[in-house]
């Protein structure tokens, strides 16, 4: 199998399982028993284990013949991790099983960055178009499983999530014709520590972890607040699968609009969509204002990825690019969002909707890290 196509599967079926996950398993937390504050709790511990197991996994890919046997490994893993949730579903299983699943099953998302970093220099990769099957999937997801739920009941969530596991894992034991393979000359990957020191790197960090946690609240909540707000869950589904439709549009057209742009611009572009979308979100609940604001998920999510995937994949040095993708998924896409999620959690019974307008709030300081360049002194000579 191509790489191209290897790695677009493997995008498709991950997002296809996240786009379950992200909107509705906060709906079958509740289904399950849990109450908003555990829920948010539950959440909050699953994305501190998901930061450690980022690190815990990708530190120990240094090379890129490691790649894929990570990839069957994590698979099955966290096949078996989601099936564990039909064994048992206390408050105390449910803590201990989303810890143990978030240490596996979120650790697929950076070792596919990865995988993908590595197919831009070894095979051309166009990213925008691999990723664009990822967003597809996750559009698939949240419009099928919402309708499901509707007709079915929220125990569906969970028997969804075992089939999209099941079908990674099988997807991931079929061969890619080349497989990775470090280029000629090319040194052993950097280590985190190695990569942490780098020039810019703890400022480029604290920029995309602002960015990507202030999308906490409305991965965790969102669903819950608009079904309170009388939305059916399948309309819920319509809505994530809009703003994931936008994100497609951008990836589809990524060379075409954005080669040109830095990752600074991207970032900065990125920050204003997201200060326009949570101040939307936190002011009403109006259908025409949601849709306007799912659409600009393409720039507060996409446009802040595509900023991150292009600092990482073309001002880093090759050997330092899977130690930045880890510390990408730990710090930007786990821990942050794991603070912000258990933050959400107490502020939710409280503020409701109007929580929305902190996220705002958590996007400001991201524009003045921002206000000088990234690349400067980027590359070591």
């Amino acid at each position: 199998m191509t790489p191209v196509f290897w790695l677009s599967s493997m995008f498709a079926l991950f997002y296809f399982s996240y786009g379950i996950y992200l909107p509705y398993w906060s709906l079958w937390l509740s289904h399950a028993g849990a109450e908003a504050e555990f829920i948010g709790m539950l959440l909050g511990l699953g994305m501190v284990a998901r930061c450690a197991g980022n690190l815990l996994v990708m530190s120990r890919i240094r090379a890129a013949r490691h790649l894929l046997p990570a990839a069957r490994w994590l698979a099955w893993l966290s096949l078996l991790s989601f099936a564990a949730f039909y064994l048992n579903q206390s408050s105390l299983a449910l803590i201990v099983l989303m810890i143990g699943m978030n240490v596996i099953y979120p650790s697929l998302m950076p070792l596919n960055e990865a995988l993908a970093s590595r197919l831009i220099v070894q095979v051309r990769l166009d990213y925008g178009k691999a990723r664009l099957w990822g967003s597809a999937a996750f559009i698939v997801a949240n419009v099928a499983v919402g309708s499901l739920t509707s007709h079915w009941g929220e125990q569906w969530v969970l028997h969804m999530m075992v089939v999209a596991m099941g079908l990674m894992w099988l997807m991931s034991l079929l061969p890619m014709t080349p497989p990775p393979v470090e280029q000629q000359d090319e040194r052993q990957g950097d280590s985190l520590l190695q990569v942490w020191r780098r020039p810019n790197m703890k400022r480029f960090l604290l920029i995309v972890a602002l960015l990507q946690g202030s999308h906490a609240f409305y991965y965790g909540f969102s669903a819950l607040y608009w079904q309170q707000q009388g939305y059916a869950t399948s309309t819920i589904g319509y809505l994530w699968g809009l703003g994931v439709l936008a994100e497609i549009v951008v990836l589809a057209m990524n060379r075409q609009w954005f080669e040109a742009m830095t990752a600074r611009r991207l970032l900065l572009a990125g920050a204003l969509c997201s200060l326009v979308r949570w101040t939307i979100m936190g002011s009403t609940t109006h259908i025409s204002w949601l849709i306007l604001a799912q659409l600009l998920h393409a720039g507060s999510f996409c446009l802040s990825h595509l900023g991150a995937m292009r600092y990482i994949s073309r001002d880093l040095a090759s050997e330092a690019v899977i130690g930045a993708q880890a510390l990408y998924a730990a710090l930007a896409m786990g821990l942050m969002v794991a603070l912000l999620l258990v933050a959400s959690g107490q502020l939710y019974p409280v503020l409701g909707g109007y929580t929305f307008g902190l996220m705002a709030v958590v996007v400001v300081p991201a524009c003045w890290l921002l206000r000088t360049s990234l690349t400067e002194y980027t590359r070591e000579s």
